[in-house]
């Protein structure tokens, strides 16, 4: 089953330049990022494939196989992605099996000092990959960051998905809003889910990295609930060969999609990939930066919409 809101029910009357500008740049970036992570592959294979015949890379890599690390590409991948970070490989040393002969302090050095040698030779030749550039990690607090990693995404899905959402939302508000107001919205709500994901994960050395632009689209679910939370978005319903378009109002939609991770996030307390934070703290931005900024504005658009209804 699949539900997707793909266009407001009211004329733009003009293109949303910057929205489709923002959706073009993901779409630029995603493209380079498969290209990076295909090459970062291909260096990873090739170096498991010249350390085969390493005996404490094998003895290290049959004690950490419990542990979801299934092969050495996903073992170097993983430290990669850490940045060869040494509290990260003494971590993996930490939940290692036992290695006959060995005593628990001697393990852990062993694994470690076989980990970082062998990484260090691996970095050696390894490409930058462009997702962990673009990436924000919570710790770093980095500005640039914060802005560059709402341009990559996962996978196509989570890419189709949310440019998808924030196409359905964002475009009606470039128009109101006008460009300069639109554009400047983006940056804060970029720079507010990132502080917001920061903030929760202080003391957290192995919180992940994150991309997406997902916190920016709920900050536009946000910001368009308040603003015009009557309006009627236009939704795709898919239930296998069903197909159907219903009119949803706005304020159903923001209660559906905000309310269910806010639940996610504080009531049912789930693990997921998904930056649960990211959604809830964007929806809330928007909401208070509609509150703030176009209170006088609000009626005024209001109106506007009331007249092209009528």
């Amino acid at each position: 089953m699949f539900f997707f809101p793909f266009r407001v029910d009211i004329p733009l009357g003009r293109w949303p330049f910057i929205t489709l500008l923002i959706a073009l740049i993901c779409i630029l970036v995603f493209n380079h990022q498969i290209n990076s992570d295909g090459r970062l592959k291909q260096a990873l294979h090739s170096f498991c494939q010249q350390q085969q015949y390493n005996d404490d890379l094998n003895i290290v890599l049959s004690k950490l196989k419990s542990h979801q690390i299934q092969s050495c590409e996903g073992l170097f991948l993983a430290i990669h992605n850490n940045n060869g970070n040494k509290d990260f490989i003494q971590q993996l040393a930490r939940i290692a099996q036992p290695i006959a002969g060995f005593n628990r302090n001697d393990k852990q050095e062993y694994i470690s000092t076989t980990l970082n040698s062998s990484y260090q030779i691996l970095n050696t030749d390894i490409p930058d990959n462009l997702s962990e550039k673009l990436a924000y990690k919570p710790a770093s607090f980095n500005p640039v960051t914060m802005i560059t990693s709402q341009f990559a995404h996962a996978d196509i899905y989570h890419i189709a998905g949310n440019l998808l959402f924030f196409f359905a939302f964002a475009a009606s508000l470039e128009i109101v809003l006008g460009i300069m107001s639109f554009t400047a919205i983006v940056l804060s709500l970029s720079i507010a889910v990132s502080l917001a994901y920061s903030f929760s994960n202080l003391g957290n050395a192995q919180a992940l990295a994150t991309i997406g632009l997902s916190g920016v689209v709920m900050g536009m679910i946000g910001l368009f609930t308040y603003l015009m939370p009557a309006a009627k978005i236009r939704c795709l319903f898919i239930f296998l060969l069903y197909f159907r378009i219903f009119l949803i109002p706005a304020w159903l939609l923001a209660l559906i999609y905000i309310g269910s991770d806010f639940y996610y996030l504080f009531i049912a307390k789930i693990e997921t990939s998904v930056n649960l934070v990211a959604h809830v703290s964007g929806g809330i931005s928007g909401y208070l930066i509609g509150m703030i900024f176009f209170k006088k504005k609000k009626a005024i658009i209001n109106k506007h919409i009331h007249k092209i209804n009528h």
